[in-house]
């Protein structure tokens, strides 16, 4: 029998809907067991597990979806057995999305910039570190050592951000982006020893070729980006690699027929970078930042206003 992780009782504390059904038909794998959260979810795009348990969530917090406004009413949520906002809105955050944390700071990819809070003192507004003019859609982020690294799907350009002394984030020698990579559309961030894995978006929504899933090595210098999906383009947005580092989960807001998925591509050596599409047994809108914590997925349905929370 599987122990109780914290999630499983997370959930049963607080007010969800869930869905199981046990169809088991080949090849597809049996419908997944699926709840759902709705509670403080207002346009919810990133997800971010935190070591001590419980799971961030950043929302637009606007009555229109729209993942560039300028209406500074972003907020964040802390999703465990409260489920309370954490960093409520005040005119500090647009369109938050991606997050990452290292030493008590809360990096979170927000427009044309990254916000800094610091997670000891959640009263103190957040600083804010600005991106070059016209890197607009600052996407996710992910902590590689002392340095982080940023998307942006506007440009398709990374950027590194020094914070090995995260105290110069509160000074005014906060450290500054510098350009060390372009990834066509460049959006969801993960690693997994050593290797970068890269969601490709189309910021105008047409995919073509270039819209995949692409792995770098970043131990070899040089390294070019591997296309991990062959031919299979889409708007891919969040990646997230399970625990073993076996299989790398995305969400693809489009398909090849036009349909929003939630997937996973098998890593293992022998099977050849296999796509398996998780059956939810729901209509996604538009999966956006996935995360893996404690043997779930958390699949924030960015347009619908939902988060679902799926076992795996």
């Amino acid at each position: 029998m599987k122990p109780i992780s914290f999630f499983a009782a997370t959930l049963s504390a607080m007010s969800v809907a869930g869905t199981v059904s046990a169809q088991d038909a080949a090849p597809a794998p049996k419908k997944a067991e699926v709840y759902t959260v709705t509670e403080h979810i207002r346009f919810n795009e990133g997800t971010l597990p935190l070591k001590n348990g419980g799971i961030l969530l950043s929302n637009f917090g606007t009555d229109t979806f729209d993942p560039l406004n300028k209406e500074g009413k972003g907020y964040i949520v802390l999703l465990d057995k409260e489920n309370r906002v954490l960093f409520p809105a005040s005119g500090a955050l647009n369109a938050p999305k991606g997050m990452a944390v290292k030493d008590g700071c809360l990096f979170v990819a927000d427009v044309g910039c990254v916000a800094v809070y610091d997670m000891k003192r959640p009263e103190l507004r957040p600083v804010k570190i600005a991106f070059p003019e016209g890197e607009l859609f600052v996407n996710d982020i992910v902590a590689l050592g002392d340095f982080l690294l940023v998307s942006v799907t506007n440009t398709g350009h990374l950027y590194a951000l020094d914070v090995k002394d995260c105290d110069a984030v509160w000074s005014a020698q906060r450290p500054k982006p510098r350009k060390v990579a372009d990834i066509p559309g460049a959006n969801g961030l993960a690693e997994h020893e050593g290797t970068l894995f890269i969601a490709s978006y189309d910021p105008n929504e047409q995919p073509g070729e270039q819209n995949v899933i692409y792995a770098i090595d970043m131990a070899t210098p040089g390294a070019k980006p591997v296309n991990l999906l062959g031919s299979r383009y889409g708007q891919y947005d969040g990646v997230a690699v399970s625990p073993d580092g076996s299989k790398l989960y995305f969400s693809n807001w489009k398909n090849a027929e036009g349909r929003a998925e939630v997937g996973y591509i098998d890593l293992s050596p022998d099977k050849k970078n296999a796509v398996t599409i998780l059956d939810l047994g729901v209509e996604l809108q538009g999966p956006a930042d996935i995360c893996i914590s404690d043997g779930y997925l958390f699949i924030p349905d960015l347009p619908a206003n939902k988060l679902y929370i799926v076992a795996i």
